[in-house]
């Protein structure tokens, strides 16, 4: 059987959002943080998870803002992670 919950995905753009927004060197025009917005919004659209995170990985300005944060890392994998196959099995 397969769950398909989207808490973790929006954990994940919640706190990317919270964590850009605190870092004041990074998306200074507003870009990666209004493409985040948007993109926990189609969540509850039920668009696939590996689209929208598909499309943050892929960004260049996402990437770019990710490099200029300390824990854009973490955020890179997290992304990564869900743009390959968030879902997971229930037994």
């Amino acid at each position: 059987m397969k769950l398909n919950d989207n808490s973790e995905a929006k954990k994940v753009l919640s706190e990317l959002y919270t964590d850009m927004n605190n870092t004041k060197d990074v998306d200074q025009d507003g870009y990666c943080k209004e493409l985040i917005l948007s993109t926990y919004k189609l969540l509850d659209e039920n668009y696939s998870l590996t689209h929208l995170f598909g499309k943050l990985k892929d960004d260049n300005k996402v990437s770019k803002a990710l490099a200029g944060m300390e824990t854009g890392e973490d955020y890179t994998q997290k992304i990564d992670w869900m743009s390959r196959n968030p879902g997971f099995a229930v037994e």
